[in-house]
């Protein structure tokens, strides 16, 4: 509405101006004050010409200034993803490392004030509490889990084709704290590996929170083992 107000305006001084300028033809010469009036106009008429032309020019403006908001917001995303992933691989060769586990010996302990005699036979012989060590995720392995034992459905080439679009959301909202880029890496990723173990042990690097027994991980394992294990 304002620009087709100022329209109007220079309508009405261009309109005034070719009268002056018709008076140029006569023998009669202008007047120095009419030659002011001429020069004003016209100054007006540009003016506001100007004043259409940056309000035109704004709207791309703000949208160039939004693009390019946009564009760093998604490199920053991405490089935000691509460090979980690199995480995600230090993590998984940190948890590789070994912890004590406490032996079962059938051995039991012994009280100082029980008679020595009853303990002939165990002389020379310690008990080792800390005897062997077993890798954290080794220990996740031995771990008897429904998604292990259940059948899964017939084998894919590509996860993504066995999730659908229910299954995603689901992921992202539950497993993947509505990270989508996340989602998308970790599968990608997936998709690169040669066995389950080898699947299971970047998940369990990557994303040691999740419990293995919620309903969420067994579909995404369930899932996963169409591509490895059927």
């Amino acid at each position: 509405m304002l620009n087709n107000n100022k329209v109007a305006e220079i309508k009405i001084i261009i309109s005034g101006l070719i009268q002056d300028i018709d008076q140029l033809e006569s023998s009669t010469p202008l007047s120095p004050l009419k030659w002011e009036e001429i020069f004003i106009s016209i100054e007006t008429i540009r003016a506001k010409l100007n004043t259409i032309k940056a309000s035109q020019d704004k709207p791309a403006s703000i949208d160039s200034v939004l693009l390019a908001r946009d564009e760093e917001i998604k490199k920053l995303n991405n490089s935000l993803a691509e460090l979980k992933r690199a995480f995600a691989d230090v993590q998984l060769n940190v948890s590789k490392s070994f912890i004590p586990s406490i032996s079962h010996s059938p051995q039991k302990a012994v009280l100082n004030e029980e008679p020595q005699e009853m303990f002939d036979n165990d002389e020379g012989e310690e008990i080792e509490l800390f005897n062997d060590k077993v890798p954290i995720l080794d220990a996740a392995r031995n771990t008897l889990h429904s998604w292990k034992t259940d059948l899964p459905g017939t084998k894919v080439s590509d996860i993504r084709s066995a999730i659908t679009l229910n299954d995603k959301l689901f992921f992202i909202k539950e497993l993947f704290n509505n990270d989508e880029e996340q989602y998308r890496l970790s599968i990608e990723r997936l998709n690169e590996m040669v066995t389950l173990e080898e699947a299971v042990d970047y998940i369990r690097g990557a994303f040691p929170e999740w419990e293995e027994d919620s309903n969420g991980v067994y579909r995404f394992f369930m899932i996963m083992r169409r591509r490895y294990d059927v």
